[in-house]
């Protein structure tokens, strides 16, 4: 078996949740979740078991096959020519030439399926990396706003502080800050008096 006739049987309905291989006296399992159905044929098709079998997530066998037993072949050969005209030259040739034509579309046909495949895989898996890069900088982007903020607000207690124990007059800029910085708390106390007076449900003052 090819691996393109082990990713065939693989994929057939229904999907197996591991893989079993029987080697001799050693017997293995593959997980194949994650990975795609191109990759773990080539990985058994490198081990070359003796028996594979299909698991369901329940531990039962889905269906198994032998890949060396000839009747387990699952490429497409063509089909013989009827004995009556076995023995006519020229539907000798027209059924050679056919032969030909059918391998050569045949192994067109895989080797461009699984060219399409790898590259679909890779443009997953670069999509996958693209999308992790991104939410890594995101969350590095909005942990370093908001440590600016809260830099933001101490160095502004400080200057009100300063400037409500110092006798000098203070500069525009700290006298800006101050005011800033007395505005935003006095619109925190209103907010959170008003939430205050809501949960009282209208009842008259």
């Amino acid at each position: 078996m090819t691996p393109w006739d082990l990713r065939r049987w693989l994929m057939k309905p229904p999907r197996a949740a591991k893989v079993r291989l029987t080697q001799g006296d050693a017997i293995s399992e593959m997980n194949p979740r994650g990975r795609s159905w191109a990759k773990v044929a080539d990985s058994i098709h490198a081990i070359s078991p003796q028996l594979i079998e299909l698991l369901a997530s329940d531990g039962s066998v889905i269906r198994a096959i032998r890949p060396g037993d000839e009747e387990c072949q699952l490429s497409q050969a063509a089909p013989p020519p009827p004995k009556v005209i076995e023995t006519d030259p020229e539907t000798a040739r027209l059924t050679h030439f056919a032969n030909l034509l059918h391998r050569a579309y045949e192994h067109s046909t895989n080797v461009a399926f699984a060219k399409l495949v790898e590259l679909v895989e890779r443009i997953d898996d670069r999509s996958t990396a693209i999308e992790t890069r991104l939410e890594r900088t995101e969350g590095a982007y909005r942990r370093v706003m908001r440590e600016q903020v809260e830099d933001a607000f101490a160095r502004a207690d400080d200057a009100l502080e300063l400037a409500s124990q110092d006798d000098e007059p203070s500069s525009g800029l700290e006298q800006l800050a101050a005011t800033f910085l007395q505005g935003s708390q006095l619109a925190r106390k209103e907010r959170a008096e008003k939430r205050g007076s809501g949960n009282g449900k209208g009842e008259p003052e």
